[in-house]
């Protein structure tokens, strides 16, 4: 048996709590790591992790990466420090697994890549959306060809974070405001809907990157037409276009108000359509037959409800948060650490992801204006 992985956490709020539940408990990732140290300057937080056993809880950041012992970090810090620590571990030869976003700027995506290429180290994006197993399901339809070349696909994330504002996360206009990092940056910068759109396009192995943008923005949302999320957008919406000419929708809202969080997954091809339009219940899957018209002028088919037998047969049921999308990720980062392969969503997998959502920004902010996009994979 291999030696396990030895981890710190950076960051101990409800990411990093979960993800150590999950290394530590489910059957699968069990025993494969053990979580050597923390790191949070957060005063609440480290009191947390002081009451963990066996755990060396860092003064610093730098602290933590001269523990010689130390293999992989997990970033689950504020999004405005994944670009300087994920690259200070990667230098300090570090594997990273990093919460998303990538990066809020498009500078410092390019560090992250060269800092993963010359350290020879494991970087792998926690995109767990991508791990739904309704989107894996329509990445694989996609990818085996089975509905056809891609015409079109849509993915939608409306979830409210207003608690995110308020002392405690809950309360009202009332209740004290706080300032919160989703303020940084516009909704689809946030991501869970660019990776999975693309994912749905190209499948898990080769997520199709977008090349242009067009995109808007709103602040309808919020108490008496002050939306709480600024100077970041409300609400956003964009149509990408890929290299073959394909089209995406992705939408992302900070204020949407919508019980419970919508996260939807929908992808056309040429002779088939599979669309779920609330992940966790049954999808419907429409494959023709050819060009045939039935008596009612629709295309002849076949019309399939793809519920949790179908999606296992694609996507093996999985112990875990987000329906095993949270331990399907990052067991694909032990494996890559492991057998010393390529993670799935490695850096520049990751890039794709992320500068399509700091482009849809600009192209919000520009009015509507089309953006190009940059790709960073052959």
């Amino acid at each position: 048996m291999k030696k396990p992985i030895n981890y710190a956490l950076v960051g101990y709020g409800n990411n990093a709590f979960v993800h150590e539940m999950e290394l530590k408990s489910l059957p699968y990732l069990q025993g494969r790591t053990k979580l050597l140290a923390c790191f949070d300057p957060d005063p609440e937080a480290k009191k947390k992790l002081e009451t963990i056993e066996e755990i060396r809880v860092a003064e610093s950041f730098a602290d933590l990466l001269n523990i010689s012992e130390l293999n992989a970090v997990l970033i689950s810090s504020p999004p405005q420090f994944h670009v300087d620590q994920a690259v200070a571990a990667l230098e300090s030869g570090l594997h990273v697994f990093s919460e998303v976003p990538m990066a809020i700027k498009e500078k410092d995506i390019e560090r992250i890549i060269d800092a993963e290429e010359k350290s020879g180290k494991i970087y792998q994006l926690g995109e767990n959306y991508c791990f739904f197993p309704e989107v894996l399901y329509a990445g694989h339809l996609a990818s085996s060809g089975r509905i056809g070349p891609i015409v079109y696909a849509e993915s939608e994330y409306l979830h409210d974070v207003t608690y995110r504002w308020r002392k405690d996360n809950y309360g009202n206009v009332d209740t004290p405001r706080v300032d919160s990092w989703y303020q940084l940056f516009d909704p689809l910068m946030y991501a869970h809907t660019i990776g999975p759109a693309q994912v749905a396009m190209g499948g898990i192995k080769n997520p199709m990157p977008f090349t242009e943008v067009t995109s808007y923005s709103n602040d309808i949302g919020g108490y008496q037409g002050k939306p709480i999320s600024s100077p970041a957008k409300a609400f956003q919406v964009a149509l990408f276009r890929s290299e073959t000419q394909a089209i995406a929708k992705c939408a992302n809202a900070y204020i949407f108000a919508r019980e419970p969080t919508r996260i939807i997954i929908q992808v056309v091809g040429r002779i088939g359509t599979y669309e779920c339009y609330q992940i966790g219940k049954p999808g419907r899957l429409f494959l023709a037959d050819d060009h045939k018209i039935n008596k009612n002028r629709h295309r002849k088919g076949k019309i399939k409800k793809i519920g949790t037998p179908e999606l296992s047969r694609i996507a093996p049921q999985r112990e875990g948060f987000y329906q095993g999308a949270s331990s399907r990720i990052v067991e694909d980062w032990l494996s890559a650490i492991e057998n010393d392969v390529t993670p799935i969503i490695h850096a520049r997998v990751a890039a794709n992801f992320c500068h399509a959502g700091i482009a849809a920004s600009e192209s919000a902010r520009l009015g509507g204006k089309p953006v190009k996009i940059k790709t960073y994979t052959d």
